[in-house]
């Protein structure tokens, strides 16, 4: 990954159908409250600052979707 924050990346992949079928969810709002849920998070912004929420995202989020992802586009 470039230096992208990660709040930023979650940030644009919230607004992504994409993304939003993966959480399950039908719009940016719900998906971003999905993140934050499933993390245990107050903000996005905490995955940028948290090592531990970091690690939460990675394992919870961003990995798999990755894995999602490649299926989907396939």
């Amino acid at each position: 990954m470039n230096s992208m924050l990660l709040s930023v990346w979650c940030a644009l992949r919230c607004s992504d159908p994409l993304f939003q079928r993966f959480l399950g969810v039908t719009d940016a709002k719900a998906a971003a409250e999905t993140v934050r849920t499933k993390c245990g998070l107050k903000s996005r912004a905490e995955i940028d600052k948290d090592p531990a929420a970091r690690a939460r995202f990675d394992e919870i989020i961003r990995d798999p979707f990755t894995d999602f992802y490649n299926r989907h586009q396939a």
